[in-house]
This record gives structure tokens, C-alpha cells and sequence, in this order.
């Protein structure tokens, strides 16, 4: 694998919110077989992404001039990630923005969010492997990842870190989610990253210390959603009962609060999607940021009726929808790009 592919080139994107609590959040520190959705017209190729130089030079040795889909699929995986899920080198990291980017120009240059069936499963477990990174880059508050969009992975510490533009993120994941298994994956992966923030949140917590964590969380949540609209009407139901036979055949019994703070909340946000959510409710998973400070505030014994958590939860139901919004919009760019500015 190399280590030399060069950062991309920077392209626009909108303005996310959140500027008030962004100092403070940066201190806070299988399955079934899904139901794949055929967009556009017809099945993209990968034509197009074997002739991507960058790509190329990120797949190292694994690149062949005549590989398959699958194949191309598999390789983009592994040159992405490593043995420690999680944990990346500067090779990895930048070989997955070269994937992101090749995927989002491809698109981008069809007019349409769609990829080829045999590069769903692979390229949503490199995403899972990336989700503290997706995590940042959809929330917009990490104003390191926003400054860094168009430039390659950083180390920061121990821990290498990659960025991406958000319009870039929101196709590839668009795309990816025509399979409906991938887009369980990839929801609960976020959802897991919001748990790790929210468990690390101080008893005495005020302000944005205590409400950034679950606004960030929800600002993510809120991509996800207008992804799932997006969805056409005639296939929605079937692809929204795949999803949640995705969770249920992956949901774990949550530990109690105090054995796994992270954990409990990850898994009774499962646990509960599983067993109140319906395929044909409109609302499917929106109200899930909701539905995740019931179990946090509860856990800590915050009182989920009390002004501050209902408070939070307006905040957030607001913040989901701002980005819900914002993903249309995306998508309406991406097919219609002479409509946008």
C-alpha cells in the first residue's frame, strides 16, 4: 500500500451550526440479507473508479486494471483498514479518502447517489471502521475536521484522523445505504460513537458541556434520516422492515449503567428501536435523538421530565431536522446541479 497519495482538491461546503459549543465539545471528549435498492438508470459500473489515479496509487499492489467489482470492493476495504477496528495508519486513512472522494465524483458526474450492489458490504464496514471520523464530519462541531475537509489525514496524538466534505460524505453514504443492512450498520455505528460521548459527560455537567454531546449526536442523526427519506415511496416499507431485521439480528442485551456506561446506552438504544419502532411508521427512526436522551437522562438520573432534558430534547429534534433538510438539499444538488448554486 502507498503512502503518498496527495490530499484532494478542496471543494465547497455549507455551513454547518453548532459555533457556540464547539470549544466546549472538543474538551468532552451477521446478519440478514438486506434489501438492495437499483437508483439512477441502471447499475453504475466501476469503470470509472479503476481509472481513478489517486485510487489506483492507494490500492498498492492489490490494484488490477480488470478487477470486478467485488474485488475492487474487497481491496478499497482492506487498504482502508486494519487489523484494531477503530485504529488507522496515515496509509489507511488516506487511501479511505481516496475512496471517498473517487465514489463521490463518480457520482457526482452521474447525477446520481448510487454505486454498484457489490461495493455496498464492503465500503460500509470501512465507513463503521471510520465512524468516530463520519461522526465528526456530519456533527460540524470538531472545527479541526471542518478546517481540514480538503486536506489529507493528520496524526494527532496517537490516533490518525481523516476528514472529508460533508456533500462528498452524504452521497457516498447514500449511496451505500441502498442496501438496507448497510444502512443499519452504519446508524448504529453512529450511534455507538454517540454513546461514547454522552457516557463521558460529568455529573456536574452545565451548558454546552452537557448538551453538546447529545446535539452532536442528533446533528448526525439527522443525515441519516434524510437518507432514509430519500428512499423511493414504492420501496420504503420493505427497505425500512430490513433495516430493523438488521437490528434485531445484531441487537446484544445492554449492560447495566453501571458495568458500561457506553455500552448500555448503544444497547438499550437498540433494544428499544427493535421493539417500538414499525416498518410503516412515517416517522421510522427520527425521534431517535429523543429516544437516546430518554436513556441517558434516565440512566443518570437527570428526570426525563424535567425542563432541562425537555429542553435538550426540543434542541435536538430541531438539530435532526436541520440536517435532515440539509441532506435533501444535497441530494436535490447532486441530480440537479445546474438547480444550485
Amino acid at each position: 500500500m502507498n503512502d503518498n497519495t496527495p490530499p484532494q482538491t478542496a471543494r465547497p461546503r455549507r455551513t454547518r451550526f453548532f459555533a457556540a459549543a464547539a470549544a466546549a465539545l472538543v474538551l468532552i471528549g451477521g446478519g440478514a440479507v438486506g434489501w438492495t435498492l437499483v437508483a439512477g438508470e441502471g447499475n453504475p459500473d466501476c469503470d470509472s473508479l479503476l481509472s481513478d489515479t489517486a485510487l489506483q496509487r492507494s490500492l498498492g499492489d492489490s490494484y488490477r486494471a480488470d478487477m470486478g467489482c467485488g474485488t475492487l470492493g474487497t481491496a478499497m476495504r482492506d487498504a482502508a483498514t486494519g487489523s484494531t477496528p477503530g485504529r488507522h495508519t496515515l496509509a489507511q486513512a488516506r487511501a479511505m479518502q481516496a475512496t471517498l472522494t473517487a465514489i463521490s465524483e463518480d457520482i457526482e458526474r452521474r447525477r446520481e447517489p448510487a454505486i454498484a450492489p457489490d461495493l455496498h458490504a464492503p465500503l460500509a464496514a470501512a465507513l463503521v471502521d471510520y465512524a468516530q471520523d463520519t461522526q465528526e464530519i456530519l456533527s460540524g462541531v470538531n472545527g479541526e475536521y471542518t478546517h481540514r475537509e480538503g486536506s489529507a489525514p493528520w496524526q494527532d496524538g496517537k490516533t490518525v484522523r481523516m476528514s472529508a466534505h460533508l456533500d462528498d460524505l452524504v452521497n457516498v453514504l447514500r449511496a451505500v445505504s441502498q442496501d438496507s443492512t448497510a444502512y443499519a450498520d452504519l446508524r448504529a455505528a453512529h450511534v455507538r460513537q454517540c454513546a461514547t460521548r454522552l457516557a463521558e459527560v460529568p455529573a456536574d455537567a452545565t451548558g454546552p458541556f452537557y448538551t453538546g454531546p447529545s446535539r452532536s449526536c442528533a446533528a448526525g442523526l439527522g443525515y441519516y434520516d434524510g437518507i432514509a427519506d430519500d428512499i423511493p415511496e414504492s420501496q420504503a416499507e420493505q427497505w425500512r422492515s430490513d433495516v430493523l431485521r438488521r437490528l434485531k439480528n445484531t441487537a446484544d442485551s445492554p449492560p447495566p449503567w453501571k458495568v458500561n456506561h457506553a455500552r448500555h446506552i448503544a444497547g438499550s438504544w437498540q433494544q428499544a428501536v427493535v421493539e417500538r419502532v414499525d416498518a410503516d411508521q412515517a416517522q421510522f427512526l427520527q425521534d431517535d435523538s429523543v429516544r437516546i436522551i430518554d436513556i441517558w437522562a434516565t440512566a443518570r438520573g437527570d428526570g426525563i421530565d424535567s425542563k432541562t432534558v425537555n429542553d435538550l430534547q426540543q434542541k435536538t429534534a430541531n438539530d435532526a431536522n436541520t440536517s435532515s433538510v440539509e441532506t435533501e438539499e444535497a441530494l436535490r444538488c447532486t441530480r440537479h446541479p445546474t438547480e444550485c448554486g
